[in-house]
């Protein structure tokens, strides 16, 4: 009940504005309610949030429901470019942290895994560690000793990384244009492998190379695939073009793995 008085307060807020003196009486609690059901039936009115999803994730929607889900152990997805960028008096990697998360989320669209993070195993730990140690309450919390099995581990590591300015020569085309031409090149690799937890044998590795290609709208900024702006005097925008890069790379290879049939329940 708090929470549904919560609710209506908060909606009534919304659609009347903090109660003054001079402001009219709230709405019936049944309109109020109202306006809540329609509002839950279309939350794509007020949400923000958009599906982060590239050309490749079409194609493992595609793929057929499997009989039985394999399952495959995350490890990192490392950073091997040894490249460095200044950001405030520090040093951080040029490369996006987020690699691991991206192929985890490529390998459940596909939905032909079940997926084991290892990556964050020690919060897993801590979380049994406190059944273990009896302190939660009997009959809460996870069950111990049922921890699914993996027959396989997927690792990598991003291995080539560039963003340039280049000089196209007759024969480059970019949006329409012709001639002698700056663009923009995004580039990443990746190399993937597969372990086979009973043998050790690697079963299957795969390396891919993408690149994406920016037109030049202004001075020092180009735009890749029409709305990600790259600044390269201040280098803003880059990140995200190296992003979207390495999340088709990372899926397009969840989609060869598949198709390669080397993996079995």
């Amino acid at each position: 009940m708090e929470i549904i008085m919560i609710g209506l307060l908060a909606l009534g807020l919304l659609i009347g504005g903090a109660a003054g003196k001079d402001s009219p009486p709230p709405p019936p609690t049944e309109i109020v309610m109202q306006d809540m059901e329609a509002l839950l039936a279309e939350p794509e009115t007020v949400l923000l949030s958009v599906t982060n999803i590239t050309t490749a994730s079409q194609l493992l929607a595609a793929l057929p429901e499997p009989e039985e889900r394999i399952p495959i152990a995350i490890y990192a997805i490392t950073d091997s470019t040894g490249q460095f960028k200044a950001d405030g008096g520090a040093s951080s990697t040029v490369v996006t942290q987020g690699s691991t998360e991206m192929l985890i989320t490529a390998l459940q669209r596909s939905r032909q895994f079940a997926i084991l993070d290892r990556v964050r195993f020690g919060d897993l730990m801590n979380e049994q560690n406190l059944i273990s140690s009896g302190r939660v309450t009997p009959g809460q919390g996870p069950v111990l000793g049922a921890l699914t099995g993996a027959n396989y581990m997927i690792s990598g590591s991003i291995t080539e990384y560039q963003v340039s300015k280049e000089t196209g020569g007759i024969g480059l085309v970019i949006a329409g244009r012709g001639g002698s031409t700056e663009y923009a090149k995004a580039s990443v690799a990746l190399d993937l492998r597969v372990t086979d937890l009973t043998t050790g044998e690697v079963v299957w590795a795969e390396s891919l190379q993408g690149e994406v290609i920016g037109e030049k709208v202004g001075i020092q900024v180009f735009s890749f695939l029409g709305k990600n702006i790259v600044e390269f005097e201040t280098g803003q925008g880059k990140q995200q073009v190296i992003n979207l890069v390495v999340r088709t790379l990372l899926e397009e290879a969840v989609f060869k793995l598949v198709q390669s049939g080397v993996l079995k329940d």
